[in-house]
């Protein structure tokens, strides 16, 4: 029981988190879009990573097992979100 809610839980603030970077990211697109190309590729792939990984997480989402499975699910799942989550903080 307490494994199950604690499932639901992280779930529930993945898909916080990813909605609360996309929202960021749609009212201030110059975080991104301000940055050098060097340095806007590199941060730009990590963020479709970084949501598109708390987005399919959030929502329960699975995948066959395999290196998909893992890049897109914890532990990774998180890294990315928080590594992401941090460049977006930084750049304000």
């Amino acid at each position: 029981m307490l494994a199950a809610s604690y499932r639901q839980g992280t779930r529930l603030l993945a898909l916080v988190l990813a909605s609360a970077m996309a929202l960021l990211l749609l009212l201030r697109p110059e975080i991104i879009s301000g940055l050098t190309l060097i340095w806007r590729l590199p941060l730009w792939l990590l963020g479709v990573w970084a949501l598109g990984a708390g987005f399919a997480h959030g929502v329960g989402l699975t995948v066959r097992p395999g290196p998909l499975r893992r890049w897109l699910g914890p532990p990774w799942c998180w890294l990315v979100l928080g590594l992401f989550g941090v460049l977006l903080l930084l750049r304000l």
